[in-house]
């Protein structure tokens, strides 16, 4: 509700990484219902203008050291000159900004699938089983085989929209393939190199257990798999 000169806000957003320590945030809230879309604008908020409050971090099963938390706006006053763009420019703020978004999802997962790889490797040529090093054993070999394989793939998906985004060229569609798979891929890939592991990577003594946790949530933030997946499609079926 705009009340002359400033904006009166009122409502709440789950899940804000950075929240807890943020100075400032950027809101996009409805200002003209009616208008659909066209009716979201973004703000830029300081985090101790009155009216904001935000609750204590969220409990989450991975990425510990990515803090988040619950934020709620009531009769939050921001003033018109704390605009980000234009009002009814939210919608387009926001999409300018989130397939760039989606390869930094796509970063991330392929790091935390390089670590777990690489992790396994290097237990695979320490740990023993029946007389012989976890390496020696085939089952272990193509294990390690496909892993690269797909770290490979997910790379040069990566680099690819990297590389697109990099030229101004459109890109939404490559970038949500590259965080399609990637996403997909760490979790494969950390799941494989906590088997290598055996029964250690089922303990907090080892990193295997963490890079599962933490791959997890790169197929649900920034858009989930089927959001990608639905992105992709458009793009490929559109008239």
């Amino acid at each position: 509700m705009k009340k002359g000169d400033r904006y009166v806000i009122n409502g709440s957003k789950n899940w804000i990484t950075n929240g807890p320590k943020a100075d400032a945030i950027v809101l996009f809230t409805m200002t003209n219902k009616a208008a659909g879309n066209k009716g979201i604008t973004a703000f830029i908020v300081p985090t101790d203008a009155k009216g904001f409050k935000r609750m204590a971090p969220d409990k989450k099963m991975g990425i510990s050291a990515a803090w988040s938390c619950s934020m709620y706006f009531e009769d939050l006053e921001v003033p018109a000159e704390n605009l980000l763009g234009k009002e009814g420019e939210g919608f387009k703020v926001a999409m300018s900004t989130l397939d760039g978004g989606r390869i930094g999802i796509a970063s991330q997962a392929l790091g935390i699938a390089r670590a777990a790889f690489e992790e396994a490797v290097r237990y695979s040529g320490e740990r023993k089983s029946f007389d012989k090093l976890l390496r020696e054993h085939q089952a272990i070999q193509f294990m390690i085989a496909d892993m690269a394989t797909e770290l490979d793939a997910a790379r040069m998906l990566v680099l690819r929209a990297a590389h697109l985004k990099d030229q101004g060229v459109r890109h939404s569609a490559e970038s949500a393939m590259a965080k399609l798979y990637a996403s997909e891929m760490a979790s494969r890939v950390a799941n494989k190199a906590l088997q290598i592991f055996g029964g250690m990577g089922y303990s907090k003594e080892m990193d295997a257990e963490r890079h599962v946790r933490d791959a997890r949530i790169t197929e649900i933030y920034e858009g989930t798999s089927e959001i990608q997946r639905i992105v992709i499609s458009a793009t490929l079926l559109k008239d």
